[in-house]
């Protein structure tokens, strides 16, 4: 990776994939020492991977907002998937349903792009009757491609002067822009259909106030973690369906398996685990 560090590793077999801050991801071979690919075509930092044995996939995310799809035995891109506003932190990948969480205080579920059918993920159990918050959403079509205009951009610089933040917000829409056009060239240089390469999220799910710090999922119920909070979220459905903690300083990680679940957290310059038994509730 040049000059840059490696941010991710991950293996299977033989393959161990990497990305780096250079904005690739690397293909290795450890029998070899050998890099196989090198995979380009993110305009920013590569920040999370994870690997579909089954389909030979791996799946990066970025500060660019997209999520793109490679196949590690050719180094082809077979897919694009595209809704985060900004940074793709986080992913993680089981019984079919992928999801994502981003730096624009969203998570995002995804059918798995390289699947026809969805046998696997409806053969999961109901995740529970609690009554929750519905978010309403409606995806966008797979074929849209929004590009912030110049019109847009020039009101945000305006508003922007002086103000930090903003001028963060900028730089990052600045970078969207630029992987939307990016994307733009690739469609019309392709013989595919757009909506063969680019997909758009199966839900959207927008609770938390700041940058997602952690999450898990098990293809039925998301744990996450951001600002104050720890939420839980139905897969199947989108649903939010109520916060497990709150009036937290931050929240770093969390973990859960069928009965339990621990999150390690900061409340009032205490660091802890919060460990909650759920399994028999749910």
């Amino acid at each position: 990776h040049g000059r840059h560090d490696p941010r991710v590793e991950l293996g299977h077999g033989n393959i161990v994939a990497s990305g780096s801050y250079d904005g690739t991801v690397r293909v290795w071979d450890v029998t070899t020492g050998e890099c196989i690919h090198q995979l380009e075509g993110h305009m920013s930092k590569v920040y999370t991977i994870v690997l579909d044995p089954d389909h030979h996939a791996i799946f990066s995310g970025s500060m660019d907002g997209m999520i793109r799809v490679w196949n590690w035995d050719t180094g082809a891109c077979l897919r694009i998937l595209r809704g985060h506003l900004t940074l793709v932190g986080l992913l993680a990948l089981r019984h079919g349903a992928l999801v994502s969480a981003g730096a624009d205080t969203t998570l995002r579920v995804w059918d798995h792009p390289l699947r026809t059918t969805t046998t696997e993920v409806e053969q999961q159990r109901p995740f529970s009757n609690i009554p929750g918050d519905t978010v309403p959403y409606t995806p966008q079509p797979a074929a849209a491609v929004n590009v912030i205009t110049n019109h847009a951009l020039a009101a945000i610089v305006h508003h922007a002067a002086g103000n930090i933040q903003q001028l963060h917000l900028l730089q990052q829409l600045q970078l969207q822009q630029r992987a939307n056009d990016q994307l733009h060239q690739q469609l019309a240089g392709s013989s595919q259909e757009p909506a063969d390469i680019v997909r758009t999220e199966r839900f959207m799910l927008r609770q938390h106030t700041n940058a997602i710090t952690c999450f898990q999922h098990d293809g039925t119920k998301i744990v996450s973690g951001a600002d104050t909070t720890l939420k839980l979220w139905d897969v199947r459905t989108g649903r939010f369906v109520r916060d497990l903690l709150s009036n937290m300083t931050s929240v770093w990680q969390v973990r859960f398996d069928a009965r339990r679940c621990v999150a390690a957290v900061n409340r009032n310059d205490v660091t802890c685990f919060e460990v909650m038994d759920f399994g028999a509730s749910l």
